[in-house]
């Protein structure tokens, strides 16, 4: 919405606010959807199966004053403020308006009725609200169905961030919510001749002269964080001036230590011969980020919000959407086929016994840990600072009150289960699922180094089960069997998605890549040492001339799952989605099994390459801070701010 909009209220009433709260009615009769030149907007957009009489999307609605033959409907957030109180003075409440953010909508063709709606971001004047010390509240507000025509529809998306996460919001519920209903309904009938029903999300303190004193966690993340500095600025010193070399603190935090560590060469010939791989870690990582990135740009309160959704609209970028999946895929498929060949390697020189299986994880937890926790740390304290303008609540208050909740699941790495509801740091939900899935391995590779005649059984079974999960989790929740990326979810980066939460996140729904990627090092390990034929066995044969064009089918055929109505449960849907689940990981196991024993082609040794196998040792510490340093550049967002090609690039790369 424009800001000439936003001036017509009159800022002397009391404002309103709305939430639309949409529910699916019966099919409408077949019609043409089309929209007139003039029309507001008449938006195809949403990434999850649509009823051929149903358009589920996250769509967006300009009021410009034209009439338009599309019905674009939303949960919309809104921002409320009162005044304070003067002691003496009669008791009163002044809220000035503003309605923020929508996050579900939907898009109803209507070519023979005219509707308007409100637009999507809708902010109040925060540095105004700030200067009068009044308190500036988020909500949002859900539309009464009956109210629209026949077959209105909404998305299965109607959460709030849970109130309960924030102490002072019993309290300004009680205060805010009844005035806030009724002054939103008023303008929504005004303007728009709708009604809604408003619920409260957060409500700012308000302003103080004096600063907020630092609470324990932030004294102790600012004690840690001068620790880290000072010791590196000492050690760098001391390792400069030569003194004190061997010491073990001054080896680990010296910055030419650490330089010269990451540019080392490749110290060993298994390592030489996987060099490559250190290349495509950097490459999938950068895919990751470039794919967050465009959910964050989708959270941004964007003035050109439709051409996002355009954007999500065509054939290949919901191709590329649903892709997505593969990335995370792919890093498993890496870390099962490391961890098999260096346990075979290793079990080839020394006993494999329980002192061996403890090392292997008390170093991976040596280099997990302490970056992941140093940022932990920073989002159940100080990050909430950063809350200096309308963006803030969304970006740093609401992700350290979900930390300082759920942080035990971080600390314990079960945070990709589907309890809590709610995630602090999503994007680390790998980083649990990849510790789970490593020491299922390391089961299964103990049991095959014990029992080396029951390693064919011990794969086939774990084939089976690792097909069988996801299509039985489909089949039982009814739902899609490919990534539905919907842009209503980006607003809590889909944290409440059940397509997410149940096949996506969970450790026991991603076996078969992990598998597939222990399976290949075992295959390495066998050609390299006892100089395994696999041309010889009929089945990697068929596997090595299939699996290209399988992948292929699958990837292209995904977006049909966005426009065909299919009823759930169904076998069809339930065994695509299996092979969705699969397909990434043997396709990487088998690229793997083709380079052994050859020469590295242009992709090899592109890979290879120095830049890339350097910038390779930094993927994890990039990925753990990716997501902070993305929630800093949306804060200078501002409202009605235009998301462009440039700006993206300047997110991902600057």
């Amino acid at each position: 919405m424009n800001s000439t909009f936003i001036h017509q209220y009159d800022r002397q009433k009391p404002c309103s606010t709305i939430s639309w709260r949409e529910r699916r009615g019966p099919p409408p009769a077949k019609r043409s959807y089309t929209s007139a030149p003039n029309a507001t907007m008449s938006r195809f957009t949403g990434i999850s199966l649509i009823r051929r009489w149903l358009m589920i999307a996250p769509s967006v609605g300009r009021f410009d004053g034209s009439p338009c033959n599309s019905l674009t409907v939303s949960s919309i957030e809104l921002i409320t403020k009162n005044a304070s109180m003067r002691k003496g003075q009669t008791r009163r409440q002044n809220f000035a308006y503003g309605w923020l953010m929508l996050f579900t909508c939907i898009n109803f063709a209507h070519p023979q009725q005219q509707h308007s709606v409100p637009s999507i971001f809708i902010y109040d004047d925060f540095e105004r609200c700030e200067a009068t010390a009044s308190v500036y509240c988020y909500a949002r507000t859900i539309l009464r169905v009956d109210q629209f025509p026949a077959g209105f529809i909404v998305p299965q998306t109607e959460f709030l961030i849970p109130n309960e996460l924030f102490p002072t919001m019993p309290a300004d519920k009680r205060r805010y919510e009844t005035l806030v209903n009724v002054c939103v309904n008023q303008r929504l009938r005004t303007r728009y001749n709708i009604t809604g029903y408003t619920a409260l999300e957060y409500c700012r303190p308000k302003p103080k002269q004096t600063a907020r004193p630092y609470d324990a966690l932030e004294v102790i993340f600012l004690a840690v964080s001068g620790t880290l500095v000072s010791t590196l600025i000492l050690t760098t010193l001391l390792d400069f001036c030569r003194a004190n070399q061997e010491n073990a603190i001054v080896s680990a935090f010296s910055v030419r230590r650490n330089w010269m560590r990451l540019r080392a060469d490749a110290d060993s010939p298994l390592h030489r011969d996987l060099l490559y791989i250190d290349g495509l870690r950097v490459l999938v990582n950068h895919l990751v980020i470039v794919l967050h990135s465009f959910l964050i740009a989708s959270v941004a309160p964007a003035q050109n919000y439709s051409e996002l959704e355009d954007l999500a609209n065509n054939v290949p970028m919901r191709i590329y959407l649903s892709s997505n999946a593969y990335l995370v895929q792919i890093f498993f498929t890496i870390g099962g086929y490391l961890l098999s060949v260096n346990f075979l390697r290793d079990a080839d020189r020394g006993p494999i016994d329980a002192r061996y299986a403890s090392n292997k994880i008390l170093n991976r937890l040596v280099r997990l840990v302490p970056v992941y926790a140093f940022f932990l740390l920073f989002s159940v304290s100080l990050n909430v600072r950063f809350d200096v303008n309308v963006n803030g609540f969304r970006l740093f208050t609401a992700e350290n009150a979900i930390c300082r909740q759920n942080w035990w699941t971080n600390v314990l790495f079960v945070n990709n289960f589907l309890w809590p509801k709610e995630l602090c740091l999503m994007h680390t939900w790998y980083l649990a699922a990849d510790l789970q899935l490593f020491l299922m391995a390391m089961g299964v590779l103990v049991l095959v180094h014990r029992r080396p005649k029951s390693v064919g059984v011990v794969f086939l079974v774990g084939v089976l089960v690792s097909f069988a999960v996801p299509g039985y989790i489909t089949h039982q929740h009814k739902l899609h069997p490919v990534l539905p990326g919907k842009l209503s979810e980006a607003k809590f980066l889909t944290m409440y998605e059940p397509w997410i939460r149940r096949i996506y996140l969970p450790s026991y729904a991603n076996t078969g890549c992990y598998l597939y990627g222990v399976i290949a090092g075992y295959l390495y390990h066998r050609t390299k040492n006892y100089k395994m034929q696999l041309e010889r066995f009929w089945l990697y044969r068929l596997i090595n001339a299939y699996v290209t064009p399988v992948l292929v089918a699958v990837t292209v055929s995904s977006f049909l799952w966005y426009v065909i109505d299919v009823p759930k449960p169904n076998l069809w849907v339930s065994l695509y989605s299996a092979l969705y689940r699969n397909i990434i990981g043997i396709f990487v196991a088998v690229c793997f099994l083709r380079s052994i024993d050859k020469s590295p082609g242009t992709l090899r040794s592109i890979l290879s390459s120095k830049l890339l196998t350097t910038l390779g040792k930094l993927t994890y510490s990039a990925y753990v801070l990716h997501d902070v340093v993305m929630r800093f550049l949306l804060l200078r967002e501002n409202f009605n701010s235009v998301i462009n090609v440039q700006k993206f690039i300047a997110w991902v790369y600057i």
